[in-house]
């Protein structure tokens, strides 16, 4: 992705940095992982942490996704995760 100075001549690259966060059920921990842009390849951190939690929605495991450090989506109760108020061993 792109971003543009007002007067466009100067273009520099902004990197989206993706934190996915979920409660394994299994094992009753709060897990995480962190996503980057790779190289010349515009939204691969979203699209490899919404892989992620494709599999954490099937398996009915709480789920957020923080888009620099901003919470973009959640699954099954995931927006409460970062509160604290479901599991207070999160951060």
């Amino acid at each position: 992705m792109l971003a543009f100075s007002q007067s466009c001549d100067i273009m520099f690259p902004v990197m989206r940095t993706y934190t996915l966060y979920w409660k394994d059920e299994d094992t009753n921990k709060v897990r995480s992982e962190e996503f980057s842009n790779k190289t010349g390849w515009d939204h691969s951190a979203m699209n490899a942490a919404l892989e992620m939690a494709e599999e954490a929605n099937a398996n009915m495991w709480p789920w957020y996704l923080e888009e620099d450090g901003e919470l973009v989506a959640s699954g099954w109760g995931g927006d409460q995760l970062n509160r604290g108020r479901l599991f207070p061993t999160v951060r």
